[in-house]
């Protein structure tokens, strides 16, 4: 999903890293996800501004939705149009699954139309056609998109509404949300035989279950908003289930003319035929049903011009286009070998970083510390205690010793990867706490960004917050890694405890303070520290006891003994 209007107020967020995201502004949070606008940084005060959308904590661990949001994010990544919010990355951090994608500065079409009718402002006829001609040139470039192979995806978005639908401020049209399409690849997250979608848009044949259908439901679905957006109301009746959704779209439709008698006549044919019954007679694809309204706008259409340009460019370039396919036939293949290759090269770098002492390299070999045969091969090297026979040619001593300043200028460059310095960036839940690293304070509130440190070396991250329990992180050397991430999620100290007396009514003092009488809950308590309880009743005798609520528990239930009886047995009961 791309930017939209903010839809929830958030007045608890504040902004803070999220990997290499900077997270500025929560737009909105649903029963799944949060979306953000956020920035990457790079080199020279480089900035990207997007949206991230972000599972939430508390669906992290659901394996199914979290498929989902994979495959909606590897379907629609191959998807680059105009026309279509584009999705830049899919990953995860720190367990949590997240998109980036395209920010749209703007509200979506629902938003819109809803708004222009609160201000009184009329979307023109010929507004409401570009609006719909946009988003049929988007579903018209997904409808018909390839693979690499040049085999048809097949992709239905199944969910085309005013809710999917973005309007930038400058009056751009993008189609987003692909969440549930469908598709001819296991990236499909259409559930067969289930009603997905909103009924206010759905397909008489895609809500019976029992018909096959396919890419008409969405030129169905654009009918309804052309319509709704030039009569200002809806075509058919308000469905509540599947079967008086089927009869409602039995209905007959009034013409859009019948109801502003200032539309051209052209438009009444357009749209019953974009929302026919019978999906055979509707437009056989969305370019069909883009040109119809082409030729409202314009007398002359234009499209035949694009059409014969990417003729004459299949056939000029045939044999580059099937030698492009046939290169990527083995892109899968390759991609795991390389992997396989990156995985042993950074192997290989650790084992070449290693700090671990190193044995004292013996010097490598003067001039006059050789002998030489007649044909000038190297046949004896001298040392300290003993002469060694060797069987070695000049060119190889020669390739030997740039090899041994090769590893040498090695061994400098680990030195001074090992002594740059890096930064550690630091996070909490809930953000706002104090950081401390090996023991001084080094930031007043998270997120922060510990700069100038020797990540190299050991260090203790020290996170802290009134009234929550402090984090502690040791952050291992690892040569190399610059940048480091700590988090801490930090739980609450203070807690509820509830008092009870037997008979009820007994004054209560929390460490001396009057909080009430019995039954009642204290709110606020330090569950990691030790209070006091007094309980005073008239006709009774005085109780007091002292708890520690983290271990001896946060309900307490004590029996008054009446003035000149028996005492109970000390303490109560307690919970």
């Amino acid at each position: 999903m791309a930017n939209a209007a903010p839809r929830t107020a958030t007045a608890d967020f504040k902004p803070h890293v999220f990997g290499k995201f900077f997270l500025l502004q929560r737009l909105a949070v649903g029963g799944m996800a949060e979306i953000y606008r956020a920035k990457v940084s790079g080199a020279g005060g480089f900035e990207k501004e997007l949206v991230v959308k972000r599972i939430l904590p508390a669906r992290s661990q659901d394996q199914g939705f979290i498929g989902m949001l994979v495959n909606e994010a590897k379907l629609t990544v191959q998807l680059t149009h105009n026309n279509i919010a584009q999705i830049y990355e899919c990953g995860a951090i720190d367990g949590q699954y997240f998109i980036a994608m395209e920010l749209v500065t703007g509200v979506t079409l629902k938003d819109m139309m809803s708004t222009f009718g609160r201000a009184e402002v009329n979307i023109s006829p010929e507004q409401a056609i570009f609006i719909v001609l946009q988003l049929l040139q988007g579903l018209d470039y997904a409808h018909k998109k390839t693979d690499a192979q040049g085999n048809p995806l097949r992709i239905v978005h199944c969910d085309v509404s005013p809710d999917n639908a973005l309007i930038s401020y400058q009056g751009e049209v993008k189609l987003l949300d692909f969440g549930i399409a469908r598709a001819a690849t296991g990236l499909s997250n259409y559930k067969e035989g289930m009603l997905m979608g909103k009924l206010g848009y759905v397909a008489p044949e895609q809500a019976s279950l029992e018909k096959a259908w396919d890419h008409r439901v969405d030129i169905f679905a654009a009918g309804i908003i052309l319509y709704e957006l030039i009569t200002r109301q809806k075509p058919f009746p308000k469905a509540t289930d599947v079967e008086s959704l089927v009869q409602s779209r039995k209905a007959k439709v009034l013409p859009p003319t019948a109801v502003d008698e200032r539309l051209p006549r052209d438009i009444d044919a357009i749209v019953a035929r974009a929302m026919a019954y019978d999906p055979e007679k509707r437009y056989a694809d969305a370019r069909a049903f883009a040109d119809a309204l082409v030729d409202v706008l314009f007398p002359t259409p234009h499209s035949a011009v694009q059409d014969l340009l990417g003729q004459q460019m299949h056939q000029v370039y045939a044999d580059r286009i099937a030698k492009q396919r046939a290169a990527r036939a083995h892109d899968a293949l390759v991609m795991k070998v390389l992997s396989h290759v990156a995985d042993q090269q950074q192997a290989q770098y650790e084992r070449f970083t290693d700090t671990r002492p190193a044995a004292t390299p013996a010097p490598f070999p003067r001039t006059e510390d050789l002998s030489f045969s007649d044909s000038g091969r190297v046949t004896a090297v001298r040392t300290r205690t003993r002469t060694v026979r060797v069987g070695i040619s000049p060119w190889r001593a020669l390739l030997l010793g740039l090899l041994a300043a090769a590893l040498a200028t090695g061994g400098l460059y680990a030195g001074e990867i090992y002594l740059r310095k890096g930064v550690i960036v630091v996070s909490s839940s809930p953000p706002g706490a104090e950081v401390l690293l090996d023991g001084k304070r080094a930031a007043p509130a998270t997120p922060a960004v510990l700069d100038d440190v020797n990540v190299s070396l050991p260090h203790v991250v020290v996170i802290q917050a009134p009234g929550r329990r402090p984090v502690s992180v040791e952050v291992a050397p690892k040569i190399g890694q610059l940048v480091r991430r700590v988090h801490g999620d930090l739980a609450s100290v203070v807690g509820s405890v509830t008092v009870e007396s037997d008979p009820p009514g007994a004054d209560v003092r929390l460490d001396g303070r009057p909080v009430g009488s019995t039954p009642m809950t204290l709110n606020g308590v330090r569950m990691d520290e030790r209070h006091r309880i007094d309980l005073t009743l008239p006709g009774h005798e005085f109780d007091q006891f002292v708890v520690l609520p983290e271990k001896d528990g946060v309900r307490f239930v004590r029996k008054l003994a009446v003035l000149g009886s028996a005492r109970p047995r000390a303490g109560g009961r307690r919970e």
